[in-house]
């Protein structure tokens, strides 16, 4: 399998996770020296007005350190799980319009990796994705622990997609498919019924080579596209 990384952007959001940490931690400390040290209540606002940007310095931080600043980060684990599928494949993390696109015999497949714990299954009649377990309420709504709407994004990353192929010229290409990739050692993926394909990253590299065979892609379009996109 080819893999094309665009390590520069991940050099620089490295960066700048540490940094929106840094700053974070030093309005925080800011605004606790100002609540401690301004014993006039009738201007203690002050202090909020610089606690409440540090907040958000802190959830921003939080973000960008679990995508960027860890490893393995969601590109490596999502290399790791197509580990062992031939050259035929190809791998592109953040150089398309895209994270993470995958190209080969099974097609042009959306990689979508998840790193919350819990048990995830599809609701029917609500239409939508659950998570039981895994974190608190608390860090689900402030450490980006919550899976969110997930059809909602995948909408979002076609329309991405199809908008860059369509800068490249690249016509008539079959319609992309996507699939939720949760790698936590902690979640239980239950989710057939899903309207999209949902797993746990260790099934994912059989599933591609299963679905490759079933229903292969037409090499020639798919060779076309992997020669227009970044080498």
């Amino acid at each position: 399998m080819k893999i094309i990384t665009n390590e520069k952007l991940i050099s620089r959001n490295k960066k700048l996770s540490q940094y929106a940490l840094y700053g974070a931690l030093a309005v925080l400390l800011l605004g606790f020296i100002l609540t401690f040290n301004n014993p006039d209540t009738s201007e203690i606002g002050w202090a909020y007005l610089i606690l409440i940007p540090g907040y958000i310095l802190v959830q921003v931080s939080i973000h960008l350190g679990n995508k960027w600043g860890r490893s393995p980060r969601p590109d490596e684990i999502v290399s790791q799980s197509f580990k062992g599928l031939d050259d035929r494949y190809s791998l592109y993390h953040y150089t398309t319009g895209v994270p993470h696109l995958l190209i080969g015999p099974a097609g042009i497949w959306i990689i979508k990796p998840y790193h919350q714990s819990g048990q995830i299954s599809y609701d029917s009649q609500k239409k939508k994705y659950q998570q039981k377990g895994g974190a608190n309420i608390f860090t689900k709504l402030f450490s980006q622990e919550g899976i969110g709407d997930i059809e909602h994004d995948s909408r979002l990353l076609r329309k991405k997609l199809q908008k860059y192929f369509s800068k490249l010229s690249i016509q008539n290409y079959a319609e992309p498919k996507t699939v939720n990739v949760f790698y936590s050692e902690k979640v239980d993926v239950k989710a057939n019924n899903a309207p999209e394909l949902t797993l746990n990253a260790n099934k994912l590299k059989n599933y591609i080579r299963k679905y490759s065979k079933s229903n292969p892609a037409e090499q020639e379009m798919i060779d076309l596209i992997k020669k227009m996109l970044p080498d």
